[in-house]
């Protein structure tokens, strides 16, 4: 693998743990015992997932991914019959700007940089909401490119283009590093190389479009460089 000048990260997946980060967050402050916390965890992100897919699907602009967000927790809480007041609501919306990384993903980023190579957020979030994740990380990002510059969420080819619209690096050096099958068949259909940090064992819905190469984590990404 030729060395890239820039290595990508998706933010939700590849580098931040969710449900390590809100399980505790949605138990101390809606009273959820640990069974109950995991799966209302579980139903936001894919709640927030669909609605942020709908928008890319309805060809209007788009839903800002803090209303995703928003939307999810309506439908969760309201499927549980929880009643959040106002206050409660978005100290759990924005809860999501202070998710807690992977224990190795702040020593990954450093090495990254430490190896010449520019590094930067590509994710679904917001643009406010990435910076925000960005102060997480001592190691900080060059540059946080949001979706939002698209106008589209992944798996759409504009933000896979984000790289060279916004920043003028060729596809063919940058590195993506996801953290989700959906992330690794967007940046290989649009043509991006891209590191799979599969900690799940997940699986590809759609085998044709296979992560150049696949690892257990993030540890091994310095290492591809």
């Amino acid at each position: 693998m030729a060395t890239p000048k820039l290595v990508t990260f998706d933010v939700y997946m590849a580098l931040l743990d969710i449900e390590g980060s809100l399980v505790p967050v949605v138990r101390e402050t809606l009273g959820l015992s640990e069974e109950e916390a995991v799966p209302f965890v579980r139903t936001w992100r894919a709640k927030q997932m669909e609605r942020a897919a709908s928008s890319n699907s309805l060809e209007r602009e788009r839903t800002r991914f803090r209303d995703a967000t928003r939307m999810g927790l309506d439908y969760v809480a309201g499927r549980a019959g929880i009643e959040i007041d106002n206050a409660t609501h978005d100290a759990l919306v924005f809860a999501w700007d202070r998710m807690n990384p992977w224990s190795e993903a702040d020593g990954v980023v450093a090495a990254v940089k430490a190896k010449g190579c520019a590094t930067a957020i590509l994710s679904n979030g917001d643009q406010d909401m990435l910076e925000a994740v960005a102060e997480n990380f001592e190691s900080g990002f060059d540059h946080v490119l949001s979706s939002e510059r698209a106008g589209k969420y992944k798996p759409h080819p504009a933000v896979y283009d984000l790289p060279t619209t916004v920043l003028g690096i060729a596809m063919a050096d940058v590195l993506h590093v996801a953290g989700s099958p959906n992330d690794v068949l967007g940046a290989i259909a649009a043509g991006m190389r891209c590191a799979w940090s599969n900690r799940h064992g997940d699986r590809l819905l759609d085998p044709r479009y296979s992560a150049t190469v696949e690892l257990p984590d993030l540890s091994g990404v310095p290492d591809l460089l």
